[in-house]
């Protein structure tokens, strides 16, 4: 059901790399990033993963959180990382 809107959106922001990952095929990447639910949609800018959530979206949705993420301040994210890991948070939600 998801997988037209997925495709669409896809199609509208060729400078985003789309990609998805048969969890069946690859149960490692499953577990470490700990999904459970299909679909479930991630995002990762500068290698660090800003979004992670089980379910699919409608479209305007979709867009709207690409766009989001596509203006994050990356500088601040990797400032605030540095802060919650210098509070003692490893970041991995076992706190």
């Amino acid at each position: 059901m998801f997988g037209p809107v997925y495709e669409k959106v896809s199609e509208q922001y060729p400078d985003a790399v789309f990609a998805k990952v048969d969890t069946e095929a690859e149960p490692e990447l499953a577990q470490y990033f700990n999904v459970r639910s299909i679909p479930t949609l991630m995002i990762f800018r500068d290698q660090i993963g800003i979004f992670s959530q089980p379910g699919a979206l409608p479209e305007p949705a979709l867009t709207s959180l690409v766009e989001q993420a596509q203006s994050l301040d990356m500088d601040d994210v990797r400032r605030q990382i540095a802060d919650h890991e210098a509070a003692g948070h490893d970041g991995h939600g076992h706190d």
